[in-house]
């Protein structure tokens, strides 16, 4: 056969394989960042296993495509069947979206109260989530209120998610035009005014960083694949 056509076959084979072959990374959970098992205690190790009984001591999050959304799971060693410890505690988790600041907040009940400390919005008044509340938030902000700052973060929108108990996570999956994400969006952790990813516990939504239950910090950036 001459060396020309074999080359041609070759080249040929070697497309259609690459076509037929899913994206490296596409629909695979990545990993981004790990916290050791065991040290939920605020302050306390004899609380330990109090907390990690309640559904927040964390272990790890991963990010994932799904087509034209993005899944953030949030794993713990360990989780009760309601999910985790109602009302008085959420999660956080800031990131940016090549560059862009977001928030997640996450409760396994939300029942939405006035804000009598004159911050965030009316929007959450008269809003039951039994199954869980899965929140995006814009740039926080501090705002004085009398003598006290009042950190306000605006609600952008109320997301789909789901506890799983068994698995002892959660997943949050946001649709990618909702924060700005394309492919090759770099998601990377972002600062926060209260932690960077951590269970808080919380009054009428405002949580201080000495009550942090258990915390952590994204460490791997997060590059969309294609779908």
């Amino acid at each position: 056969m001459d060396v020309r056509k074999k080359i041609a076959l070759a080249l040929t084979g070697a497309a259609l394989v690459a076509a037929l072959a899913p994206a490296a990374s596409a629909g695979k959970p990545k990993t981004v960042w790990e916290d050791e098992e065991g040290d939920a205690f605020l302050g306390d190790a004899t609380l330990g296993p109090v907390f990690a009984g309640a559904g927040l001591d964390l272990t790890g999050g991963t990010i994932r495509r799904d087509k034209e959304n993005l899944e953030f799971t949030v794993t713990h060693a360990s989780m009760p069947p309601s999910g985790s410890f109602p009302e008085g505690a959420r999660f956080l988790w800031n990131i940016t979206v090549d560059g862009e600041p977001f928030r997640f907040t996450v409760k396994s009940v939300d029942l939405g109260k006035p804000d009598v400390v004159a911050g965030q919005t009316t929007e959450r008044v008269g809003r039951v989530d039994l199954q869980g509340h899965f929140r995006l938030e814009g740039e926080c902000v501090t705002e004085p209120v009398g003598s006290v700052n009042a950190i306000n973060c605006p609600p952008l929108a109320y997301l789909d998610g789901v506890f799983d108990p068994a698995a002892a996570s959660f997943t949050i999956t946001v649709p990618m035009e909702l924060i700005g994400a394309k492919t090759k969006s770099k998601i990377v952790g972002g600062g926060g005014n209260i932690c960077s990813i951590c269970w808080v516990s919380h009054v009428a939504e405002r949580s201080l960083d000495a009550t942090i239950v258990d915390s952590a910090a994204q460490t791997t950036t997060y590059k969309v694949p294609k779908k």
